[in-house]
Formats: C-alpha cells, structure tokens, sequence
C-alpha cells in the first residue's frame, strides 16, 4: 500500500485487512533492521548459571509458525515504511518465498535451519510460506533519503495506492489559522493549481 503521508495506508490495513493482534505481527523497518531482527538470531541464554545460545524468532519466523499450526487462520505480517530498510538485504533467502503459486503457498522453498526447526520441528524441510500468510507493505511515496525498492523485489508485490480521501479527514472542514478558508477548500485548490501546471 503506497501513498503520501496522512493517506491512511496503516487504516487500511485495519478496516480491510486485519484488525486482530492475536493474527498479526507489526513491525517498521528502518536503516538499522536487518535480517537477523526481521527472521531471528542466535542469542545466548542463561539458565541455572549455565550459558547456552539458541536461535530466537524474529517476527517473520514467529508469524510463520502460528499459520503452519493453524491452517483455518489467517494471519497477516505488517511492515511498515518497507522503503525506510533496506528491504532485499533484510528479507535475505526469504525473497525467495515471496513468489507464490496456484494455491497461494510459496513457489520455492529454502533451507534455513534455524526456521524450518521451530516451524517444522524438522531442520531439514523446505520452508515455505502457507496461503494463509499473507505479507502487508507501506510505503511513504513523499519520503526522500530512503532506499529504493529494485524492480525483481517490486514485482514480487501486488501494489495498490491509498489516495487522499477527505471524507476521512476529521479537519477537513476546519478553518485554517483566522482565516475563512478550510483544508478540504485549500488541498482542492492547491490539486486543481499543481494539475494545471503539469
């Protein structure tokens, strides 16, 4: 979901998509997520004084395992400002999952260890992502200085533009400052100005 600040991409997703916590994982990507936060690490763990490192989920790995487990869910992995990370580099091995078949299950799998032993409980299988997993982008069309999204990651995306909708706007009809003139008025105007100019 694209579109200019304001334009409700994060409000979409909730009245159109998923509203229910308990079936869904939010997070924003920024210059510093990478990979390891986004799929999961190995950190160490203490126990009765003695070390241990284990490998621990991140949200992708954690939302893959709920709908694995629960086939007749439907579960929904947020990101928000996906243009704001690097998102090729985040995604790692996972892009490859992104390609998605007839029934909506992903084309190809990959080995990954690490996912397939808490998804699966077998280290050897294939991961996959399930039809009932569904991954949410939005991304900010305004912003400046963030990174662009290649056109083999693009294509793999369904995209779709959030328009500016003023009978969604609470201060629509609101004044601007003393003056006589509302912002829904000004955004007609200021629209109508930039269409004639181009």
């Amino acid at each position: 979901l694209y579109g200019v600040p304001g334009s409700g991409k994060s409000y979409t997703i909730s009245e159109q998509y998923c509203n229910d916590e308990s079936r869904m994982e939010r997070l924003v990507f920024h210059p510093d997520y990478t990979y390891s936060d986004f799929v999961g690490q190995i950190l160490p763990n203490v126990t009765e004084g003695n070390v241990s490192y284990e490998f621990t989920p991140g949200p992708f790995t954690r939302l893959l395992y709920k709908a694995h487990t629960n086939p007749g869910e439907e579960y929904y992995l947020i990101i928000e400002e996906i243009n704001r990370g690097n998102a090729p580099a985040i995604f790692g091995e996972v892009f490859q999952l992104l390609d998605r078949d007839d029934n909506g299950e992903s084309e190809y799998g990959i080995s990954n260890a690490d996912i397939a032993r808490v998804v699966y409980g077998d280290a050897t299988r294939k991961v996959r992502i399930p039809s009932n997993l569904s991954i949410i982008g939005t991304m900010n069309t305004s912003d400046q200085n963030v990174f662009t999204l290649d056109t083999a990651f693009q294509r793999r995306w369904s995209m779709r533009m959030i328009e500016n909708d003023l009978s969604k706007v609470a201060y629509a009809d609101m004044k601007i400052l003393d003056t006589e003139v509302t912002w829904r008025q000004f955004n007609t105007a200021m629209n109508s100005k930039i269409l004639r100019k181009n």
